[in-house]
């Protein structure tokens, strides 16, 4: 599941990275005295290991042997599978709207054209030097008094920079836009790639400041070994002011409202004022999400030679629009980011890159295609009564809850009722009928979707929140919860067999999208959703008494994962991943008694495949994290992803659920069942 909305907001970032994996996509047909289908392939099973033994080497081992990771990719799951199942869909709508024409500035033009751009290589290489001339041109700077209107201009076109600016909703007044300003500016996924000093993060190091040398070599820039060191060194400078991904997860961190006098106090030697023209905007206050970083900023820009600054900016440039450029570009691009990060072996086949390219951009043009053709509406009933059923369990819980106060309770109803939810796509789809896309020349298009997303995102400054809008393309295999909205959202992509399936056992499918959704529904109640109240404003609802009752189970969740060693020596960030870990746990309990509460009244489900219908619930959840992974990119994961590793995604919650041990017999204590008197139950 992804993070929340509210931590992606930045408008030239896919919302869909990340997390969210799918069911098995080989359910095995019903025998023929069943009538549904068991939703979960029995082939997998390892018998060598039981259920109470390690529930995810149980269910997934045999999964792993019969899927490979590819040489594409750094980790292979059953989310992946549904995603590339998704692609060869979406594949096949772009390959039939070559053969078509469409109106200017219709969502099937922008698509289709912005696709053929992206697949025409050839142009690409005739071109040559001519589109990295064309890019690296005008970058240069006379006095750092510059910065701030050079700085902004590449923020137009979607280049990072030291400084980010977005608009997005107040965090304490959701019902308005306000602008952001944070922390960026980094070429690696995280600060701390340059913090670290063990034996392998300075290898990486090593050879980020290697790859950067090999492109400026191929760019024709002179020096380039003295440019990537320079390069490197500010970085780090950058990295050491950073605030942690971890910190950055409190919401009241980050909350730092100011006037525009009061930030520009932080910066004497960057003209903000000048930033603001460059960018089009013109407000009073605004959110300073890191002011310790704006003050450190300021005396790096002062320390730093203007030579420095202009390598660093052709480096970024270079690195964003790498994608557009010759394949020797594309190639060393790959060596770093896919093999060294990643340690994938084979660069995607380019049709996958072009839908990835289309996704940055008009992700809601391409899921209005894929929506239009392979969504059935019949599914949003289903799935609207499963969020219902997951709505009054939780209620239930809350009720029960032994930590908790009356007075807290009573808010936490109100919060729970007022809940809203999106399934499948937009009532109202955007219209971008003037962004200009053409055929020809997929640097430029880039270009032209970039500056027109920064324009519009601008635009919302100061402007009442549209709660209509949606963060992830209807294709998407993913599900969101927006504490600023107080809503869940399901896209299409997700709602479609074998993750979610009508016809098969709902045992199965309350396991797994009935996990989904109790994932979300519990965002808005983790340790930084629950500091959201119903209207979606960042506000104390909690007593002080509840709140360190629940700070203290989240303690004991944190140390729980933190001590899960996912690489010889390496552990799971218990406190980086806490906000997800409390979800799943939470999702996955609240998940199952709305199963139970949905068979009141209705005959006991029978045996199938030698499972009672209480472990098949678990079994849905276990098959959504059927995964493995390369070394390389579990250790960039462990880094940087707000998850954990999909293996203690499935041992974590359930070793806390007297309902699983209950369901396959386990005694505790083991690695699937604690002690009764050990186990964290939070909601």
């Amino acid at each position: 599941m992804a993070q929340p909305v509210k931590n992606m907001k930045t408008p030239f970032l896919p919302l869909s990275t990340l997390a969210l994996f799918a069911l098995s996509c080989n359910a095995p047909e019903p025998a023929a005295n069943e009538e549904l289908i068991l939703g979960f392939n029995t082939e997998y099973l390892d018998s060598s290991h039981s259920a109470c033994d390690n529930f995810f080497e149980f269910t997934s081992n045999g999964w792993k042997t019969q899927h490979p990771i590819p040489a594409t990719e750094g980790r292979w799951g059953s989310f992946n599978i549904l995603v590339e199942e998704n692609n060869a869909k979406l594949k096949k709508i772009l390959e039939g709207l070559e053969q078509k024409t469409f109106e200017k500035g219709s969502y099937q033009q922008l698509v289709s054209d912005l696709y053929s751009s992206a697949m025409d290589t050839v142009s690409i290489e005739k071109k040559g030097m001519e589109d990295v001339d064309f890019l690296l041109q005008n970058l240069s700077l006379s006095s750092k008094d510059e910065l701030p209107s050079f700085m902004a201009g590449l923020k137009k076109r979607g280049i990072t920079t030291p400084v980010s600016a977005y608009v997005s909703p107040d965090d304490k007044n959701s019902l308005m836009n306000i602008l952001s300003l944070q922390q960026s500016g980094l070429g690696l996924p995280d600060r701390d790639y340059y913090l670290r000093n063990d034996a392998k993060s300075l290898d990486i190091l090593l050879k980020y400041e290697e790859h950067i040398t090999r492109m400026f070599r191929l760019a024709r820039i002179e020096n380039p070994e003295s440019h990537a060191a320079a390069i490197l060194t500010l970085e780090a400078k950058l990295a050491s002011i950073q605030m942690s991904r971890t910190d950055r997860r409190s919401p009241e961190l980050t909350y730092n409202k100011m006037s525009r006098e009061e930030v520009a106090a932080l910066m004497p030697h960057f003209n903000l004022n000048e930033f603001w023209d460059g960018i089009g905007v013109n407000v009073d206050t605004l959110i300073c999400g890191q002011p310790e970083y704006m003050k450190g900023l300021s005396k790096i820009i002062e320390e730093t030679d203007l030579a420095v600054w202009h390598s660093y900016f052709q480096w970024h440039t270079l690195n964003s629009f790498t994608v557009s450029l010759p394949s020797a570009f594309r190639d060393e691009h790959f060596a770093f980011f896919g093999k060294t990060l990643k340690g994938q072996e084979v660069e995607k086949a380019r049709w996958k890159v072009a839908i990835s390219l289309i996704e940055y951009g008009l992700d809601e043009q391409l899921g209005r295609l894929f929506s239009d053709e392979y969504f059935p509406e019949s599914s949003k009933a289903i799935i609207a009564e499963m969020v219902e059923n997951i709505r009054d369990a939780y209620g239930e819980r809350v009720d029960q809850l032994s930590w908790m106060s009356d007075e807290t309770k009573k808010k936490a109803h109100e919060k729970l009722s007022a809940f809203t939810y999106k399934i499948g796509y937009p009532d109202q789809w955007k219209d971008y009928s003037d962004l200009n896309i053409e055929a020809h020349s997929l640097l430029i298009n880039l270009q032209n979707i970039r500056e027109y997303l920064f324009r519009e995102n601008m635009a919302k400054a100061g402007k009442p929140v549209d709660k209509t809008e949606w963060y992830m393309g209807a294709h998407v295999v993913n599900a969101y919860y927006n504490p600023s909205f107080n809503e869940i959202v399901f896209p299409a992509g997700i709602l479609q067999p074998p993750f979610f399936n009508p016809k098969a056992d709902m045992a199965i499918n309350y396991g797994a999208i009935g996990g989904v959704i109790g994932h979300e529904f519990t965002h808005g109640f983790d340790d930084e959703g629950s500091k959201y109240d119903a209207q979606g404003n960042l506000v104390n609802w909690w007593t002080e008494e509840d709140r360190a009752r629940f700070d203290t189970l989240s303690k004991r969740l944190v140390n729980q994962y933190s001590g899960y060693e996912a690489l010889p020596g390496e552990f799971v960030n218990g406190r980086m991943t806490l906000g997800e870990n409390i979800a799943d746990l939470g999702g996955l309990t609240i998940s199952f008694h709305a199963y139970m509460k949905s068979l009141e009244g209705k005959p006991m489900p029978a045996v199938l495949h030698g499972f009672t219908h209480e472990q098949r619930f678990f079994l849905g959840w276990a098959g959504v994290w059927q995964v493995h992974y390369k070394e390389e990119t579990l250790r960039d994961r462990l880094i940087t992803d707000y998850h954990s590793p999909g293996n203690f995604r499935v041992i974590g919650p359930m070793s806390n659920m007297p309902e699983f041990g209950r369901a396959f017999g386990c005694s505790a204590p083991s690695l699937m069942q604690k002690p009764k008197e050990e186990q964290i139950i939070i909601w």
